[in-house]
């Protein structure tokens, strides 16, 4: 306590946030996205969060724990959810696949997804849990496409060889075209969603 003119006076309490394994999992998913992996580090969490390093252990048991998690997180949101969003929205197999091919180009929130997948796919060249997960998610997503092609009344051959390339434009498609520049996204679009 400190002392002014003889009278004692409380020190300020510091505020104690408590936060939950899914906060921390969003803010590890942030860092990912702004500073790769190895910017996930307990320290920079807990001064972000505001929050002391022994906050982390009440939810995880280490390091890897976060990371194991955050990569199921990662494939929840980035794949599961989506889909079932997709799935769920009564919209024809050319809707859906419009839908999902237009993802990359909705703003901030596609931007971030972007830039976290890209750090997991940088993530992976050296790490096998990453590696894992990145390759079942691609499966999934191509699975889904696939049938998704199919259903638009594409040959499981071509279906399949269109996925390639409707995944590989979502990957990549925010860089070569501009999100303004609706007339090509249009025409990719149809292109990518014909059947011939």
């Amino acid at each position: 306590m400190a002392r002014t003119s003889g009278l004692a006076l409380a020190a300020p309490a510091r505020e104690t946030r408590r936060l939950d394994g899914a906060a921390w999992v969003e803010e590890a998913l942030t860092i990912l996205a702004e500073q790769g992996i190895d910017g996930v580090r307990v320290e920079i969490l807990a001064k972000r969060l505001g929050v002391t390093k022994g906050s982390f252990y009440w939810h995880f048991k280490d390091r890897d724990a976060l990371l194991e998690t955050l990569l199921d997180t990662w494939r929840r949101q980035a794949t599961l959810r989506i889909i079932s969003r997709l799935d769920s929205a009564g919209q024809s197999a050319v809707a859906r696949l419009r839908h999902l091919l237009h993802l990359p180009f909705q703003g901030s929130r596609s931007e971030r997804g972007a830039n976290v997948e890209l750090s997991i796919r940088l993530w992976s060249r050296r790490d096998v849990r990453a590696r894992n997960a990145l390759a079942e998610v691609d499966q999934l997503r191509l699975q889904y496409i696939t049938g998704l092609l199919t259903d638009c009344g594409c040959t499981a051959r071509d279906a399949k060889a269109r996925a390639v390339l409707a995944y590989a434009f979502i990957r990549v498609g925010t860089t070569l075209i501009e999100a303004a520049d609706q007339v090509t996204l249009d025409a990719t679009l149809s292109f990518l969603c014909s059947k011939s």
